[in-house]
C-alpha cells in the first residue's frame, strides 16, 4: 500500500476513468474508489503485475521525468517504484506525449516510438503510460485514435504485460486546462480495453491542497506533490487488483 505523506506538465487543455475520491486533505486515501469499467484486464493479472520486484516500465512527460522536484528529476514515477519495491526502467522526457514531439520537434519523442525502444530490452509486467497534457492543441478525434493505437501497440509487443494508462494532471488552476485531453485520453484506452487513471476525474489536485503541492512554476508538482500522486496512482492500482465484489460501485 502507499505510504501516507506529508503536504507540501507540461501543461494541457482537457474526463472519465480510475480515480480516488475527493481530495480535501494533503493526506492519501486508502478508501475504495471508484474504477474504470472499459478495461479488458481482470484484478487477478493487474495484482500480479504490481506486485513488488514486478518489472515496470513507465513511459511519459516532464512529470515522469520529475520537473518541479527539488532535484528535478525526481517524480511521481521514482516514487512509486522506491514505495512498492519494483525494479523499474522510467522512461521520461519533457514536453512529450502520444502526438506531441517535445522540443525536440521529432516524432521519434512522442510515447509511441519511445515504447518500441524498449521491445528489444524489456520484459515488463506492467507499463504505464502517463500524459498527455503536452497535446492540448491536438483535435480530441486525432488524439484519441493516437492513444488508441499506442497503447494497442503496447498490448502487442508485451501480451503477458498489463498496460495502464495514467492520464493528464496538474495543481490547480491548472488542472481544469486538462478536461478534454483526459477526455481523448479516456476514450482512446476504453477503445483499446486498458485500464485508465484518472486524476482529474479523481479530483486529486484541488484549491485547497494545490499550493502545498505545486512547483514555483504553477504547472509541476514539488516533492510533496510527486509523493502525493505517487500515493494515488498506488492506491488506483490497488484499486484495480482488488475482486470485483470489493471494487467501489
Amino acid at each position: 500500500m502507499a505510504r501516507r505523506l506529508l503536504p507540501g506538465i507540461a501543461l494541457g487543455a482537457m474526463a472519465l476513468g480510475v480515480s480516488g475520491l475527493l481530495v480535501i486533505l494533503p493526506t492519501v486515501s486508502s478508501a475504495c474508489q471508484p474504477i474504470s469499467t472499459s478495461s479488458s484486464v481482470s484484478s487477478a493479472e493487474v495484482a500480479d503485475a504490481i506486485v513488488p520486484g514486478s518489472h515496470v516500465l513507465i513511459v511519459g512527460d516532464s512529470y515522469t521525468t520529475g520537473r518541479g522536484s527539488t532535484s528535478g528529476v525526481h517524480g511521481w514515477a521514482q516514487d512509486l517504484a522506491a514505495d512498492r519495491n519494483w525494479d523499474a526502467t522510467i522512461d521520461g522526457y519533457p514536453g512529450t506525449g502520444y502526438i506531441d514531439t517535445g522540443r525536440t520537434g521529432s516524432s521519434h519523442y512522442t510515447f509511441g516510438p519511445r515504447l518500441e525502444r524498449h521491445a528489444t530490452t524489456d520484459a515488463p509486467q506492467l507499463v504505464i503510460v502517463q500524459g498527455s497534457q503536452n497535446d492540448w492543441l491536438v483535435d480530441s478525434s486525432t488524439l484519441q485514435a493516437r492513444v488508441e493505437q499506442t497503447l494497442r501497440a503496447a498490448e502487442q509487443t508485451w501480451p503477458d504485460a498489463v498496460v495502464v494508462a495514467l492520464g493528464p494532471s496538474a495543481p490547480m488552476p491548472r488542472a481544469k486546462a486538462n478536461v478534454g485531453v483526459a477526455a481523448s485520453v479516456s476514450a482512446g484506452a476504453a477503445a483499446a480495453g486498458v485500464p485508465f487513471i484518472d486524476p482529474l476525474a479523481g479530483q486529486w489536485f484541488t484549491a485547497a491542497n494545490s499550493p502545498g503541492y505545486a512547483a514555483i512554476d504553477g504547472g509541476h508538482l514539488n516533492d510533496a506533490g510527486y509523493q502525493y500522486m505517487a500515493g494515488r496512482v498506488s492506491d488506483s492500482l490497488d484499486a484495480l487488483a482488488a475482486p470485483d465484489d470489493e471494487r467501489c460501485a
